[in-house]
């Protein structure tokens, strides 16, 4: 059996990150005689996980990033380039099956490096699994196309990515993102938490820059929780789950607490825990309203009513897939300005709550199923084998 490289990642300031890594380390360490990490942060990573965390590039101001420089400016391909700066990846994936576990990879913008690496993981017979991820439809053509190809197997989160990749002809086995069957950790809650009476709100710098005006989304957002705060007894609990210094929830959520201070109703959760710490958070909800992907999965995944305000192909088919139908569960950021339409859902769905978290429970049981099932088709190709 080949080690198991963990490629992609993008560092555990982003908890999503952090959820896939563990919850797909979870699954997979018991059956494979090492696994290793790859990670855009490592330090960061080191020091608030368990795993082998190697850097997914060559040190800066080293002699290998020097000679790189160098011989950039002496004309070398783009390929040389990009194979020679993440080095660290494709030395650790020559003998190993890669899982790449960026599942917004091919969400959005081309992602250059990838097509490089995965080429030169392929020259070396290393298997290639996309794992839990999701895929804008509109990208899969030209360079993406020829880039997904490298791929022996491709894991899609739901049903919509599965549609086109199957349609494509590609190696698919449809499973959930791995993050639904990650451990929460206990914790202790956050001074103001009120037991059984906080309903979870994340809202995002990136949610916000998909909407048209940025003033009137905010002004939606502020309009929601007046509405929780004027038409019920319950109290909101501002949850963060990025923290990069270029998408920082804290910096949002921090301004939406500054609205209310002295209000004891809302409660700002520090940006300091881990994915398994804010996922016993959530767990603790009535509900959540969330621009967060991994947020809404925290939530799912532990039967509390989730809607979602969503961007991308991600939210969607994971929403269609677990409700059937997205109406009800989930509202467009692009349309975050037009508040009464906003106040109208997240009203709707509140009033619905009891019900919501029968069904999930119920649902749950099923859709996280079938995990031995894929971990066993991964590992089959080890040797050669087919998927």
């Amino acid at each position: 059996m080949r080690p198991l490289l963990l490629y992609n990642h993008s560092g555990y300031e982003n908890r999503g990150c952090e959820a896939i890594v563990e919850s797909t380390a979870a699954l997979f360490e018991s059956r494979v005689p090492s696994l290793t990490v790859a990670s855009d942060t490592p330090d960061y990573d080191r020091a608030h996980g368990r795993h082998h965390f190697i850097d997914s590039k060559i040190a800066p101001y080293s002699l290998d990033r020097f000679i790189n420089s160098i011989a950039f400016r002496l004309g070398q391909s783009r390929d040389a380039e990009i194979s020679r700066l993440y080095a660290p990846v494709i030395r650790a994936g020559a003998h190993s099956i890669c899982l790449s576990v960026g599942g917004d990879t091919y969400c959005y913008a081309y992602q250059e490096h990838m097509h490089y690496i995965n080429r030169r993981l392929k020259e070396k017979h290393a298997p290639l699994v996309l794992w839990g991820c999701s895929i804008d439809p509109d990208r899969v053509r030209d360079d993406v196309l020829e880039d997904l190809r490298a791929y022996d197997l491709i894991v899609p989160r739901e049903s919509v990515s599965a549609a086109v990749l199957e349609g494509k002809g590609f190696p698919v086995a449809r499973w959930i993102d791995p993050a639904f069957t990650l451990e929460p950790k206990p914790a202790e809650l956050p001074s103001g938490w009120q037991e059984d009476r906080m309903i979870g709100l994340n809202v995002s710098p990136l949610v916000v820059s998909k909407s048209k005006d940025h003033d009137k989304a905010l002004n939606s957002i502020y309009a929601v929780m007046d509405m929780i705060l004027a038409e019920t007894d319950n109290s909101i609990a501002l949850i963060p789950h990025v923290t990069w210094k270029h998408d920082n929830d804290m910096e949002l959520l921090s301004a939406l607490a500054a609205h209310y201070q002295g209000d004891p109703r809302v409660v700002l959760v520090p940006g300091t825990y881990s994915a398994q710490e804010y996922k016993y958070f959530v767990s603790k909800l009535r509900a959540l309203v969330t621009a967060r992907t991994h947020l809404s999965v925290a939530a799912y995944s532990t039967g509390v009513p989730t809607f979602v305000i969503g961007y991308s192909v991600k939210a969607r088919g994971i929403a269609r897939d677990i409700y059937g139908d997205e109406t009800g569960h989930l509202f467009p950021a692009q349309q975050l300005e037009a508040q009464a339409e906003l106040l109208n859902a997240v009203g709707d769905f509140l009033q619905h709550l009891p019900g919501e978290q029968v069904y999930l429970r119920e649902r749950m049981q099923m859709y996280i199923s079938g995990g031995d099932t894929i971990v066993n088709r991964v590992l089959s190709l080890s040797d050669g084998g087919t998927v």
